[in-house]
């Protein structure tokens, strides 16, 4: 197991539906997301965190669990899990977890797992356990910039999506400015007074309904060139998933300066991106050059903005479209 510290959160969003509820466990009339269906999402959170830390061959595993169910979680509404690494005893790891739903607590508590040899942990267990559905094989080109809000919320929940469907990510920033200037895109902040306090009050009401803090830079917006080599260097180092969400986090929740390397720094070494600095990745001509390239083969198919999606071909744009997403993911490809 890599070193882990005390302090590194994920946060990811869920949306239940009727097979998450309590009444289709059998707590007839109760259409609620149920007491298990919250817990099992706080472990997968818990488990993503500490995903980055495992050697090959490792995996960890729930030790306990110990949560007061608070308040109810409403089907067709987003639910923000967090988890938050609060103890490391060896191979043991405390997390203070929490869900909310429209900015309202539904759940908080504490969870432990413990990180595990798999070999080991498998020993005795029959060959014939549980079936795991194989991956496709199939990937999905995820395109975003950290400058843009919704970018924000897509990065807290397209690898879960993708991971359910058995379907890989790949994570494509991309100079949002540089793409709007070849496209002649539509700018919302640059649009009538009227419009732009609307989307700027829709940007407020989409955090609250999903339940994200949302505390921006007061620069906002900010250069983001040095954010988005660093975010490319991650991708390139498996580590894109968790490296993005500090980022996005901190710029768009903490009020975290993005143009700072040092800062930049603080993120990576939040979930062992290294070993090269950040500063001089940032510095690196390669990853502009990366996101040169990025943004040109935005443009070249066909993308106007972000986030967007491309699977199969086809074009999905803005978080309010992952659901057409999913369901495309979770269809049989011919």
């Amino acid at each position: 197991m890599r070193r882990l510290t005390t302090g590194p959160s994920r946060t990811r969003l869920f949306t239940p539906d009727a097979g998450d509820t309590a009444a289709a466990v059998g707590n007839a009339g109760v259409d609620v997301a149920a007491t298990v269906t919250l817990i099992l999402w706080m472990e997968e959170v818990c488990g993503d965190l500490l995903h980055p830390a495992l050697e090959k061959g490792e995996a960890s595993v729930g030790a306990r669990v110990a949560v007061d169910h608070t308040g109810p979680a409403w089907t067709a509404r987003p639910v923000a899990v967090e988890a938050r690494i609060t103890a490391v005893e060896g191979r043991r790891i405390t997390f203070a977890v929490a869900a909310r739903q429209d900015g309202r607590e539904v759940m908080t508590g504490e969870h432990e797992r413990v990180v595990v040899s798999l070999a080991r942990f498998l020993e005795g267990v029959s060959s014939e356990g549980p079936e795991f559905t194989p991956a496709t094989g199939e990937r999905v080109s995820f395109w975003f910039d950290v400058i843009s809000p919704w970018s924000y919320l897509a990065s807290l929940t397209i690898g879960r999506l993708a991971r359910r469907r058995g379907v890989g990510v790949d994570w494509r920033p991309v100079h949002l400015a540089s793409l709007m200037d070849a496209v002649d895109g539509m700018r919302p902040m640059e649009q009538s007074p009227q419009r732009r306090a609307w989307y700027l009050q829709d940007i407020v009401d989409h955090m609250a309904e999903a339940g994200l803090p949302y505390h921006p830079h007061d620069g906002q917006p900010m250069r983001p060139s040095r954010a988005l080599r660093c975010m490319a260097h991650a991708a390139d180092r498996d580590l894109a998933e968790p490296f993005v969400e500090q980022v996005m986090r901190g710029y768009w929740a903490e009020g975290a300066d993005i143009t700072d390397p040092d800062v930049l720094q603080e993120m990576a070494d939040r979930v062992g991106l290294g070993p090269r600095s950040m500063a001089e990745i940032a510095a690196d001509p390669h990853y502009k050059a990366v996101i040169g390239a990025n943004t040109r083969e935005a443009f070249d198919a066909g993308l106007f903005g972000v986030p967007a999606f491309i699977f199969r071909d086809k074009l999905y744009f803005g978080s309010d479209h992952m659901d057409m997403l999913d369901a495309a993911m979770a269809s049989p490809g011919f």
